[in-house]
Order: C-alpha cells, then structure tokens, then sequence
C-alpha cells in the first residue's frame, strides 16, 4: 500500500466543519491524519473530533514523530489518500525537519485576511521564524479557506 498525502493543512482548529465537509470530500482523503501532540493521550478529546467524520474515513492523533514512523511504515493494504492537519506551525516544521516530504502546506485565513500584509499582521516571532525555516525546504505556504477560494502565496513572500 502507498501513502499519498492529498492536503496538509495547519489549523488550530483542528477537525472542524469546513475540514470535515469541504476539504475531506475534495480531496478524496480517505485517512485523516491529526498532529496535534498534546492530545495524542487524551481519549475523550480525540473520540469527540472523530464524530466529524462519517465511519468509513479513519481519524487518528499523532505525535510527530509518529506521524513520520506511520508514513514511512510499508503497508500491504490498500492507498491510503491522507490528509494531514497539523495543530501549529511548530509542529509542521518539526515534521519536515523529521523528513516530511510536501510541496505545499495550506492555512486557513484569519477573520481579519483583508488586513494582512504581512507575516507579522498575524503570526508571532516563533512562528515567523518556523515559517522561514520550513520555507528554506522549498515548501510553499498559502492561505486558502475553502476548495474554489485561490491559493494565496503573496504574504508568504
């Protein structure tokens, strides 16, 4: 079986109605795959995201050095199309510097997107710098909220 990562969002969010109704059924992902490390042990938490989704799509919480040992594990099943939505950027930058491979990462845009001109409009000095380094990779960010809405590259220049 391959792996084929369809989407990687990051959204605090997490597991949400735009991810679950919009973003699931456009990109064919039939595994949900949720970075979020604080609540890898939290069995209440992640069966509550899990209601989202409908029984035949999987939704499973990793750390992220999980996320990269369930990629790269060889698998005789059938294709996994995944979807990755990482909790913050942190824990994106910590994946790809764990060899993530992607081309792309998307975020939501903020309520204020009319408004931002620049990465510091909205993200912190940490996250500015882990946006950098991710970028040195030669990944490319956009925001983009819903499936028809355009990629939006330019605040990440």
């Amino acid at each position: 079986m391959s792996v084929k990562i369809r989407l990687v969002r990051v959204d605090s969010r997490l597991l949400h109605a735009t991810v679950a109704l919009n973003w699931n059924s456009f990109v064919n992902a039939n595994f949900i795959a949720v970075v979020d490390p604080a609540h890898t042990d939290d069995p209440f938490f992640t069966k509550v995201m899990k209601l989202s989704f409908p029984d035949n799509h999987r939704v499973e919480f990793f750390s992220v050095e999980d996320l990269i040992e369930f990629i790269n594990t060889p698998r005789e099943e059938e294709t996994l199309n995944l979807m990755i939505v990482f909790e913050n950027v942190h824990a994106l930058r910590q994946a790809i510097d764990l060899g993530l491979k992607v081309k792309e990462v998307q975020f939501p845009y903020p309520a204020s997107r009319y408004l931002l001109k620049r990465l510091d409009d909205y993200f912190s000095p940490t996250e500015v710098q882990d946006i950098r380094a991710i970028q040195k990779k030669k990944v490319k960010l956009y925001f983009q909220t819903a499936p028809y809405d355009t990629k939006e590259y330019s605040v990440f220049k």
